[in-house]
């Protein structure tokens, strides 16, 4: 089948966020490949029938589409819903606070097209911090090399990220039961053996967030499903900590933020779990012990 567009840019955006011209403004100042891209916006409802207007205007493309979404629609299944409705072949997901590089088609399209095997292209990103941050200094960010055993272990890979639909078509999608939904995405790809391709230059920046409490508190939850979603990409330690957090066993901890423990991690987290289950059995022993041998609880029983 021929694709009548060659890249479709996805926008989330079901916030509303205020970023979103600057964004299209990015989009706007490539120095090649406009006349064969659409932009699709996934949006909460809340948009005015007059923004896909005021996008075209800016960008100067004409296929420019808002797919309005009931609010209670998650992320993942509103990307998705876009993906459905795209006419590229090549698939790029934004978000209102990323702003491309004027050389990010003219570095990707040349890519996809000179090398075949190419399935998935992420490249290094600039770190903006947020006006009025307490945290977070802004900063280029460079990314490794792909590497399966890094993604087992943390997601390795950054913003506008792009991919051939032919992988798309091989996964299930973003999965909604973990807020780490890129994360399993790539996953996903791995596993189905699609080539990565890191572009050792900055195409992309986005606005460095603050982590929530909602995040810190969901984190090992997340990771365990992303184990749990693809588990012949993980080792059986690391599966048997993810089945043992989700049914609330005391040993399996959630581990560091965003890093999911590797096989060596699992074996220590359950020997110092039994190192201090043992302790506590020892001084509840001891504990009993003094307390019968006490002159008083001994002159007490007579």
């Amino acid at each position: 089948m021929t694709m009548d567009r060659h890249v479709t840019i996805i926008v989330s955006d079901l916030e509303t966020h205020p970023s979103m011209p600057r964004l299209m403004q990015s989009i706007a100042r490539q120095s090649t490949g406009l006349e064969r891209v659409e932009i699709i916006v996934a949006g909460n409802g809340t948009h005015p029938e007059s923004a896909p207007s005021a996008w075209r205007a800016i960008t100067g493309i004409d296929a420019v589409t808002l797919i309005a979404l009931d609010n209670t629609v998650p992320p993942a299944l509103a990307r998705n819903e876009a993906v459905r409705a795209a006419r590229g072949d090549l698939l790029l997901f934004l978000r209102p606070d990323y702003r491309l590089d004027p050389k990010y088609l003219t570095t990707a399209l040349p890519l996809f097209t000179e090398n075949p095997d190419v399935d998935v292209m992420y490249p290094d990103y600039i770190r903006l911090a947020p006006k009025r941050a307490s945290a977070g200094r802004p900063g280029m960010i460079q990314l490794p090399d792909f590497d399966e055993r890094l993604l087992q272990v943390q997601n390795i890979i950054g913003p506008a990220v792009m991919i051939r639909r032919t992988a798309w078509d091989e996964t299930v999608g973003f999965r909604d039961n973990t807020i780490y939904r890129d994360w399993d995405l790539w996953v996903q790809m791995a596993v189905a053996g699609r080539v990565f391709f890191h572009v050792n230059y900055p195409l992309a920046s986005c606005e460095h967030a603050k982590v929530t409490f909602r995040e810190r508190a969901e984190d090992g939850r997340c990771k365990a499903m992303l184990v749990i979603n693809n588990q012949s990409f993980f080792h059986m330690q690391t599966i048997r900590w993810a089945l043992s957090y989700l049914r609330g066993e005391s040993w399996a901890q959630a581990f560091g933020f965003m890093t999911v423990p590797g096989p060596m991690d699992v074996t220590r987290m359950v020997q110092e779990h039994a190192m201090r289950k043992m302790g506590a059995d020892v001084l509840a022993r001891e504990a009993i012990r003094q307390f019968e041998t006490a002159p008083q609880n001994v002159e007490a029983r007579r």
